[in-house]
């Protein structure tokens, strides 16, 4: 038998917890407007229904990732009020898993809406493998740069709190 009172009590909770998280959380906020733009584009420019699912299944990895995230830091927080390695490692792999998400929303994003956005492609891998190999060295030197760097930003974000 279904308990309406308690099924529509627990909507209830759910709506304010990501009442809680658009209210509290940055990042949160950002993930919604690109997610408001994401959907408009695949309305605008006619993305194909499958293209379609890929860019709504993305979005909803996210938003539930940073969702976890967020849970994840605030029980941490009102556990332990030191900063004890472990409540650094549990907060800096949720905070990867939301990272990971969005990383998988671009990748997915670029796809659906490349034939529609950009004027270039990604080359096929038989052409990128016949690149010489100075060219390779320096696409990935630039990706460890680049990853280097976002590691280090999150590092010093996670030492302030």
């Amino acid at each position: 038998m279904i308990h309406w009172k308690r099924l529509i009590r627990s909507f209830g909770y759910a709506f304010a917890g990501l009442a809680y998280a658009l209210a509290t959380q940055q990042n949160m906020r950002i993930h919604f407007v690109i997610a408001t733009i994401a959907i408009l584009a695949t309305i605008v420019l006619d993305v194909s229904k499958y293209g379609m699912i890929a860019v709504f299944f993305s979005i909803v990895l996210v938003i539930c990732m940073e969702l976890v995230n967020t849970a994840i830091e605030k029980t941490i927080d009102y556990a332990d009020k030191g900063v004890h390695p472990f409540a650094k490692i549990a907060k800096d792999t949720a905070a990867a898993a939301v990272l990971l998400a969005a990383l998988n929303a671009i990748i997915t994003g670029y796809l659906v809406f490349s034939d529609c956005v950009f004027p270039f492609r990604i080359r096929h891998l038989s052409e990128i493998k016949a690149q010489p190999l100075p060219f390779m060295l320096a696409v990935l030197g630039f990706m460890i740069v680049v990853i280097t760097v976002l590691g280090a930003l999150q590092y010093r974000k996670s030492m302030r709190k």
